[in-house]
């Protein structure tokens, strides 16, 4: 039985496992394709709109010029979360420059006005941006040399500190000191990072191997690939060819990722939500198996109570039988009476018990109606009061009273007998029923002498067969509080009932 409810549970845990991950799959599923859509055009707005746009005109000086800001420049603030930067610009004689590392470059300004076309890059010592916090350069000094577009060496001051900035190995034009190109100008500028955590700069190392491998394929002549769109990976590569050099940028983003990270609280949501229904589950199938190995416990009680109690009356009346030929003619009729007795207590014993079943299944409703407590007593103990006669017993009942309450008299009667049959069996020399008064209630009490040294409850329940059972079903079918109490050298029995 144990192993039938376990392979249940197993079944219907295992079908709630793969409806979570199937749903919680489907759920990141839709978010991760967004996340990807999403990234995508953006990757191609941003590549296509801040791409330097190149013309006949246009000198190789303004092109690096272009190729290192007008793209990066809206890159700093337009930038998606999440996503691997690289860029790689190819001059015409054969120079290559390595765009995609933290740089800032400066103006010349005077005063509201910025002169574009004079700027000067500046390659960013590592560790740089650690230190420096700001995006933008105010007023900065240098000491350092200058050609048609890098910033050599040197030393830069800027908010009251003083930084050491790397050197360019590409030069374009003679060197001269900044601030000769300076002049009477002041300079204003901006600090261009690609990575500001650990993460960032693997998708940026990310982004570099998959430009190597696009750039092994473009030396070949073949210029192929440049989308992916995956839920795993996905990558964007804007290739443009001038006259002036290549210019090729790649954005790398993983969907799946960035949709599991922007979604954690909802997952872990849907994770508890799934771990309170499998609790759930787990519960209910555990209360099952207890309700039903309680109710299989229960009759198998009922069954050995009915059997112990029918032995009695089986054997006597069998006796009865055997010796009937035996037995004197003017006894007979005695002995019929006490046959037909035994057979009738019989009879009340399995009525008893089909009355149980019903209880216990729920299928039986109580017609509660006005009974008085100390004449029922009495009625239903003149069928015991034989038993207590032969046993030599000193019964006290309750006196006449108006203690009335509300039950179902046939089921009551049941109880009753049970309890008046348990305590005259059991009792030594002396039984009594008491009724007492508290408040809006009636408590009965169903007392005897008999000793229980020795003796646990669960044997005293034992050895008093199928009535407590019975009325304990009876009394709570009731709504009754009912209970027994094991003393020394005296047995009580009790229930509780709100009067009428």
């Amino acid at each position: 039985m144990k192993k039938h409810y376990i392979r249940i549970a197993v079944v219907i845990e295992a079908l709630l496992l793969v409806v979570f991950l199937l749903g919680s799959g489907f759920f990141v599923y839709v978010f991760a394709g967004n996340e990807m859509r999403n990234h995508m055009e953006q990757a191609k707005i941003l590549a296509s709109v801040h791409t330097p746009k190149v013309t006949e005109d246009v000198g190789k000086e303004d092109f690096i010029k272009n190729a290192f800001t007008s793209y990066f420049e809206e890159y700093q603030y337009y930038r998606q979360r999440e996503t691997g930067f690289y860029g790689k610009l190819i001059l015409s004689d054969g120079a290559e420059l390595d765009t995609a590392n933290d740089y800032a470059y400066v103006y010349l300004t005077d005063d509201s006005f910025i002169e574009n076309s004079e700027k000067r890059i500046i390659a960013l010592e590592e560790g740089f941006a650690d230190t420096y916090d700001l995006p933008s350069l105010y007023s900065p000094v240098f000491d350092g040399e200058c050609d048609d577009v890098f910033i050599h060496g040197g030393n830069m001051t800027t908010s009251g500190k003083t930084y050491q900035i790397g050197d360019f190995s590409y030069e374009t034009g003679e060197r001269v000191p900044v601030s000769d190109w300076q002049g009477e100008s002041g300079l204003y500028g901006k600090v261009v990072r690609f990575a500001e955590n650990e993460h960032e700069q693997k998708l940026n190392e990310e982004a570099k191997s998959i430009y190597n491998d696009f750039y092994e394929r473009m030396k070949s002549g073949v210029i192929s690939g440049l989308t992916e769109e995956n839920i795993l990976t996905s990558y964007y590569i804007h290739y443009t060819g001038t006259q002036q050099g290549k210019f090729c940028t790649v954005q790398v983003f993983h969907p799946l990722q960035i949709a599991l990270r922007g979604h954690i609280g909802a997952l872990i949501g849907i994770f508890l939500v799934f771990l309170f229904v499998e609790f759930i589950v787990a519960f209910v199938i555990s209360r099952l198996y207890k309700n039903r190995m309680e109710y299989e416990k229960k009759s198998k009680r009922l069954t050995r109570g009915i059997a112990h109690e029918l032995k009695t009356p089986l054997a006597v009346t069998k006796a009865y039988v055997e010796n009937w030929d035996c037995i004197d003619e003017e006894d007979r009729e005695e002995y019929a009476e006490k046959i037909n007795r035994e057979v009738e207590d019989m009879s009340n014993m399995i009525n008893v018990l089909l009355e149980m079943e019903k209880i216990d299944d729920g299928s039986i409703k109580i017609n509660p109606e006005e009974v008085e407590l100390s004449s029922l007593i009495k009625s239903v103990y003149n069928r015991i009061r034989p038993l207590a006669k032969e046993r030599g017993l000193e019964v006290t009942l309750p006196e006449e009273g108006e203690y009335l309450i509300q039950a179902d008299l046939k089921f009551f009667k049941i109880a009753l007998g049970n309890y008046l049959t348990n305590m005259v069996k059991y009792a030594d020399k002396t039984a009594s029923v008491i009724i007492e008064e508290s408040g809006k209630k009636y408590r009965v009490y169903f007392k005897n002498d008999s000793t229980n040294a020795g003796r646990s409850k669960t044997d005293k329940l034992n050895s008093n067969g199928m009535g407590v059972e019975i009325n304990e079903n009876i009394m709570n079918l009731h709504g009754f509080k009912n209970g027994a109490d094991y003393r020394r050298t005296e047995t009580v029995f009790w229930f509780e009932a709100e009067k009428t």
